[in-house]
């Protein structure tokens, strides 16, 4: 497994990447915090979850422009 190129740029601007963080925390809320039911209904960490998992796919495939900066050409 090799890391891509641009990594640090996909780790600094890419939705994708932080969406799947999110979704991660927020599956991780829903197991560490089981007394949050008196806060919040049943199952809200869960759908949360999958909803912004979701959004990490759509984002997955969506230009970002910012990732694709023009490079100049250098001869």
């Amino acid at each position: 497994m090799k890391l891509i190129d641009n990594w640090r740029a996909v780790v600094g601007k890419s939705w994708a990447f932080w969406l799947s963080i999110l979704s991660a925390a927020l599956s991780a809320l829903e197991v560490w915090l089981p007394m949050a039911n008196i806060l919040f209904p049943p199952k809200t960490f869960a759908i949360a979850s999958g909803a912004v998992a979701v959004l990490a796919a759509v984002a997955r495939v969506v230009y970002q422009a910012t990732l694709h900066e023009e490079k100049p050409d250098v001869r």
